[in-house]
């Protein structure tokens, strides 16, 4: 059996020297890997990468919030007809990045554009929340700096689906998702992330799915992370659970098919 990469950024620059190299890495350890946009640019290389790696490659489709204030009512309503026209796997990568807004941002634009931003990421993330419900799809959820936010607007919208990835909030935060029946996503940052230590620790496995973020969030800070670094995921889940890596895989696999379904 072999575990599901529910979030990644393949198209990635930092993939174009050898990224047939890295996939074929990768389907030796691997059953699938969810590629997710961040933009209509990255949405369009997923969709046309998708015809070199088949079914091994699922496809999400979003706005990143660093970018939701680029964009137009227009052009995001546009946007989204062209993802409902080419049939993704889950919505995504959307949500909520407070830390672009309060530090990125200022300097970019200025306080007062960057609170404007703040305003139309919250919108941009309603609209998508209500969309991915609309098709169906699960949505996979950013949330830097934002996660008593990105809670709040589950608990209020109530989506079907929806992944929390990368999870940086705390335990009691993650109980709340939880209880609503979305999944909490873990990477390799659980080598030394205390907090995501903590997660895997009190979480139980129904609630978790796997996950690399690559060309980020690598086991060893500074490199570039490759899906195949998922095994690693694995390996320091099941030693901080004391549980066999069998039994990690068998329970995030069934969380991630139930959601892809």
């Amino acid at each position: 059996m072999k575990p599901f990469d529910a979030h990644c950024h393949l198209y990635d620059k930092k993939f174009d020297a050898d990224r047939d190299e890295v996939i074929e890495k990768a389907k030796k350890v691997l059953s699938g890997i969810v590629v997710v946009g961040e933009k209509p640019e990255s949405n369009r290389q997923i969709l046309k990468l998708k015809e070199d790696y088949g079914k091994f490659w699922l496809m999400g489709f979003g706005i990143h919030p660093e970018f939701a204030h680029e964009f137009s009512n227009s052009e995001i309503e546009a946007e989204l007809k062209w993802i409902k026209k080419n049939k993704p796997d889950c919505i995504g990568e959307v949500g909520l990045d407070y830390m672009w807004i309060k530090q990125v941002l200022p300097k970019q634009i200025g306080i007062k554009k960057a609170d404007a931003a703040w305003s139309k990421q919250q919108k941009v993330f309603e609209t998508f929340i209500q969309f991915a419900d609309e098709l169906g799809l699960p949505l996979n959820i950013h949330s830097r700096w934002a996660t008593s936010q990105v809670v709040e607007f589950l608990e209020k919208l109530r989506p079907e689906k929806a992944i929390l990835h990368a999870f940086s909030g705390n335990l009691a935060e993650a109980k709340r998702a939880s209880k609503l029946g979305y999944k909490i996503s873990i990477g390799n940052t659980v080598a030394y992330s205390e907090q995501k230590r903590d997660l895997a620790k009190h979480l139980p496995l129904s609630d978790l799915l796997i996950e690399t973020d690559s060309p980020v969030l690598a086991p060893v800070k500074g490199e570039r992370n490759e899906p195949s670094n998922l095994t690693l995921v694995v390996k320091e889940i099941a030693k901080i659970k004391n549980v066999k890596e069998a039994k990690v895989i068998e329970e995030t696999n069934k969380n991630f098919k139930e959601l892809f379904s």
